[in-house]
């Protein structure tokens, strides 16, 4: 009896241990918080070496989350005439590296029908030439695909389903389009998408079209279209939240970032959708008279990839990824957001800083603000146990940590934000540690 009762104990804790395992793999705890979006590899033909070259360059960012290569990952451009595919692009960015990816199904123009249009780059060229950007949107916008006619139903449903069959073993999260899916019904865009996907690759997560916003009106009106459109279901037919949004640099910024987040979490709680959040975009420029962020710098830039990412976690954010990496250009509002001149590819200080933070942070396991006011200071656990403060203020002034660390002394981390490309260290008394607007990382000595 006693043998019988071993071994049943045995096989029970075995099947724990084995679906503790597998719950593990499944939905890996502490894994990379931090993306990029936009821009990773250059406009053109990119060959092997120059696919090599780019690989190594994000490696020393750390293994960060990637985002939308760039140009030929949209349905037209991977399916140019119907039946003819071409994934020399996309197989370049999505085999060739280690970085896990969060891959947009449609692309990031939209949900474009490219049979019954021309998407070739030449008449592209021509519009933005005639027009500027707006007539390219405007003329992707005239040629959503319409899932009430069957014949393009059944294009997007082979698109869809072929384009995840070819990457399932690379790509485990998929996004439903970027922004505004502006086709004859969005809702039905994401039912299907999301159905699409998880017949193909059944243990895919599946992240939704995010409401944006680089100002805060239009950013509530997308909100407004999201929260009608959860009134109908559509909270059925995804896994993870997902948030664009930018605002114009500012003191209040760190408010309006918390704000604006938790008008979208809201949504989510009215409708008794319990989903992670991810922020897939956001970013300051650089440039100092931005369209998109008003007057800045390339230090007000390298201050935002730290405080934006902090506090968006800080709310319960489970991903940051920043807009963008490298592909900006002069007639684009998002103009010198990259992190790295889009001319030379020289990394600017929010490249270093951002390395510096993901150094920091990367993989953190849980973070808390610890303040109140307009000094901010979070309290980041990582996963080996160890704390990492993160820490600054609209003026110059001291904290106290002495009841937060073991050590009577800290060690002071500076962020990269002007010259050079190593951050400066120094120590500090616990209980007297300055801060400014320059945030700074706080660890026990």
């Amino acid at each position: 009896m006693n043998v019988r009762i071993s071994i049943l104990v045995l096989l029970t804790v075995a099947v724990v241990l084995c679906a503790a395992l597998a719950a593990s793999a499944e939905e890996p705890r502490h894994e990379m918080r931090f993306g990029i979006n936009g821009g990773i590899y250059p406009t053109g033909a990119v060959g092997p070496d120059a696919f090599r070259a780019i690989h190594r360059r994000l490696d020393e960012l750390g293994m960060v989350w990637l985002r939308h290569p760039g140009r030929g990952s949209s349905w037209a451009e991977v399916e140019p005439e119907k039946g003819k595919w071409d994934w020399s692009r996309l197989d370049g960015a999505l085999l060739e590296n280690r970085h896990p990816w969060l891959f947009e199904v449609w692309g990031q123009v939209g949900t474009a029908y490219p049979f019954k249009g021309d998407f070739s780059r030449r008449h592209l060229a021509g519009l933005a030439r005639d027009g500027g950007r707006k007539a390219v949107m405007d003329y992707i916008k005239a040629h959503q695909v319409d899932l009430s006619d069957a014949a393009q139903r059944a294009d997007a449903e082979h698109y869809v389903k072929t384009f995840v069959r070819r990457y399932r073993d690379r790509v485990r999260y998929w996004e439903i389009g970027n922004e505004g899916i502006s086709s004859p019904d969005r809702f039905e865009i994401v039912k299907c998408t999301y159905q699409w996907v998880k017949e193909v690759h059944p243990e895919a997560r599946v992240v939704v079209t995010a409401p944006a916003g680089d100002d805060d009106t239009t950013y509530r009106k997308g909100l407004h279209t999201f929260d009608r459109l959860m009134a109908r279901g559509m909270g059925r037919y995804f896994d993870i939240g997902n948030v664009h949004y930018y605002g114009r640099a500012g003191d209040d910024l760190d408010a309006r970032l918390e704000k604006r987040y938790d008008e979208y979490k809201a949504i989510l709680d009215r409708h008794a959708a319990a989903k992670p959040i991810w922020v897939t975009e956001t970013s300051t420029s650089s440039d100092p008279r931005s369209l998109l962020s008003g007057v800045s710098s390339e230090q007000t830039q390298a201050r935002h990839v730290v405080q934006r990412a902090v506090v968006l976690f800080g709310r319960g954010a489970e991903k940051v990824f920043w807009h963008d990496y490298r592909a900006t250009y002069a007639d684009n509002k998002f103009y010198q957001c990259n992190l790295v001149d889009p001319k030379t590819g020289k990394p600017k200080p929010a490249c270093y800083t951002f390395k510096l933070l993901v150094s920091k942070l990367g993989s953190f396991r849980s973070v808390r603000r610890i303040t109140a006011g307009t000094s901010r200071v979070y309290r980041f656990v990582n996963p080996d146990g160890s704390c990492v403060f993160v820490a600054w203020g609209r003026a110059a002034t001291t904290i106290d940590l002495r009841g937060h660390v073991a050590t009577p002394k800290v060690m002071l981390t500076h962020i990269v934000e002007d010259g050079g490309s190593l951050p400066e260290r120094e120590t500090a008394d616990a209980g007297r540690i300055p801060i400014s607007p320059s945030p700074l990382f706080v660890e026990e000595r």
